[in-house]
């Protein structure tokens, strides 16, 4: 049975430039470090801090293997030394949750926002 103590849990991952993205040359206003996420207005330098349960760098820092998996590369190989967040440990972190307290019978769900 669910812990009864949980509560919502937010999650926020930075997922790579569209190829739209890159031909216009865009620029990387995001920083991820542990549970702080930091955007940076590009225009004005102006940074503002925002704190989740988890922050997710998924932009750079990975390895793709033969079947198309992105794993990561390691501890700090992204970008100011953040590191890859893969599909097994977003799972691990919070999509196994889920399952468990659905399974438990526990009103359970995941919302995913992607523009």
């Amino acid at each position: 049975m669910a812990d009864e103590g949980e509560s919502v849990k937010v999650a926020v991952r930075v997922r790579p430039f569209n190829g739209r993205e890159k031909e216009r040359d865009a620029k990387c206003c995001i920083r991820m470090n542990d549970k702080m996420t930091t955007i940076t207005n590009p225009a004005t330098q102006i940074a503002k801090n925002f704190t989740f349960d988890y922050s997710y760098w998924s932009t750079d820092g990975e390895e793709t293997l033969p079947d198309g998996y992105n794993k990561s590369q390691g501890a700090g190989k992204g970008l100011d030394g953040a590191t890859y967040a893969d599909q097994q440990q977003v799972f691990d972190e919070l999509g196994q949750g889920v399952l468990n307290n659905a399974y438990g019978g526990v009103n359970s769900w995941l919302f995913v926002f992607r523009p």
